[in-house]
């Protein structure tokens, strides 16, 4: 799969879980970049280029933007464990 179905079909699985519109766009300047804008109309997600090489790193990216935007806040490190040993 390309990057581009690859960035698509995140974008929509993150659309799904977060049921609203989701602007995702990657980064080339640091791999392992991790942002969620969430002052906007719509959250914007920003990604290091690291998710198309490594899929745990973009499941865990996925699920906490997914979190954060679903709470309207950023998640705390110690809740984000959590989150994840329950998935």
């Amino acid at each position: 799969m390309d990057d581009e179905v690859f960035l698509a079909r995140l974008q929509d699985k993150l659309e799904r879980i977060t049921n609203r519109d989701v602007e995702l766009r990657v980064v080339d300047d640091d791999p392992t970049f991790l942002e969620v804008d969430l002052e906007g109309v719509i959250p914007r997600v920003v990604l290091g280029r690291n998710v198309y090489d490594y899929p745990g790193f973009a499941r865990m990216c996925l699920e906490y933007a997914a979190a954060s935007i679903n709470e309207g806040r950023h998640i705390g490190e110690l809740e984000f464990h959590v989150l994840l040993a329950r998935n």
